[in-house]
C-alpha cells in the first residue's frame, strides 16, 4: 500500500513539475506568433489571434550571419577541444607519472571555475596576438576553456576501460597513440559523444565572450545577435522569441541525433567501476 502511494505521489509530482517546466516554453512559442500589439498587452499565456509566421522570417534574416559564425566556431572548437581533451584524459588515466592525480584534480577545479575571471587577460592575449575579432581567436579561446571539461568527461570514462585491453594491445606491438586512435576511441564512443554534446552546447550557448572578443557582426556568434533582436526603442519580444526558437533548433537537433549515445555513455560510466 505504501509503495502504491509513493508511486502515485511520484507520478503526480512529475506531472506538476512537467507542467511548470513547460509554461515558459509555451509562452515562448505563443509570443513568437503574435503581433507587436498583442505583445504590448503583456498577456503572454494567451493564444495569438492570428499566427504571425513572418516573425520567423524577420528573425532569421537578422540571425543568419550569427548562425553561420556560430556554426564555424562551435564545430571547430568542439572538435579540437574534444580531441585534445581525450588525449589528455588518456594520458592522465593510462600513464603513471608523479603528478597525474594532482593534475587531474586541478583540471576538475578549472572545469567549474567561471571563465569571467580571466576575461580581461584573454582579451589582452588575443589583442597581442592580433587575433581579436577573428574566427581563429574565438576558436582558440573556446578550445582552451572547453578542453578541461572534455578532459574530465573522457578521462572519467577511460577509467572504466579494463587495463587488460591496453596490455593485450601492447603485447601485440601496438604503440600508445595507435591504441588510443584505433582501439580506445571506438570502444569509448559513448563517452566521446557525451563530451562532444556538452562541449558543443556550452560553446554554442556562450554569450559574454561573443560580445567581448568581437567588434562588429563579421565573426560575432549568434547569441549576441539574439540579444539584440529585442530592439532599442520598442521591445520586440515577438521577434526575439521567434529568434530564440530558431537558435534552439541546432542544440535540439544535436540531442535528437546523438541523444542515445549520450544516455548510453552516462549509463556505461555509471554501471561500471
Amino acid at each position: 500500500m505504501k509503495e502504491k502511494s509513493f508511486l502515485l505521489f511520484s507520478a503526480v509530482l512529475l506531472v506538476v513539475l512537467s507542467v511548470v517546466w513547460m509554461i515558459p516554453i509555451y509562452a515562448l512559442v505563443t509570443t513568437s506568433l503574435k503581433t507587436q500589439e498583442e505583445v504590448a498587452l503583456q498577456k503572454y499565456l494567451t493564444l495569438p489571434q492570428r499566427l504571425q509566421f513572418s516573425n520567423f522570417a524577420r528573425a532569421f534574416q537578422a540571425l543568419k550571419i550569427g548562425l553561420r559564425n556560430s556554426f564555424i566556431i562551435t564545430l571547430s572548437a568542439t572538435f579540437i577541444a574534444v580531441f585534445v581533451g581525450s588525449l589528455a584524459g588518456y594520458s592522465l588515466t593510462s600513464f603513471n607519472f608523479r603528478f597525474a592525480t594532482l593534475l587531474f584534480f586541478l583540471i576538475v577545479v578549472v572545469t567549474f571555475l567561471p571563465y569571467h575571471i580571466v576575461l580581461i587577460p584573454i582579451t589582452h592575449i588575443l589583442k597581442s596576438l592580433a587575433l581579436l575579432n577573428t574566427y581563429a581567436g574565438l576558436i582558440l579561446i573556446y578550445t582552451i576553456l572547453s578542453a578541461p571539461m572534455a578532459t574530465l568527461i573522457t578521462g572519467t570514462f577511460f577509467m572504466k576501460i579494463p587495463p587488460e585491453l591496453e596490455e593485450a594491445a601492447m603485447l601485440d606491438g601496438c604503440k600508445p597513440f595507435l591504441f588510443y586512435l584505433r582501439i580506445l576511441l571506438p570502444v569509448s564512443l559513448p563517452g566521446l559523444v557525451s563530451a562532444t554534446i556538452l562541449v558543443f552546447i556550452q560553446i554554442y550557448n556562450e554569450f559574454l565572450l561573443g560580445i567581448a572578443l568581437t567588434r562588429g557582426p563579421e565573426v560575432k556568434p549568434v547569441m549576441p545577435f539574439l540579444a539584440e533582436l529585442k530592439g532599442t526603442q520598442i521591445a520586440q519580444w515577438h521577434i526575439q522569441m521567434a529568434g530564440a526558437l530558431i537558435t534552439s533548433i541546432i542544440p535540439v537537433a544535436v540531442f535528437i541525433f546523438l541523444g542515445k549515445y549520450f544516455i548510453s555513455g552516462l549509463m556505461a560510466g555509471y554501471g561500471k567501476g
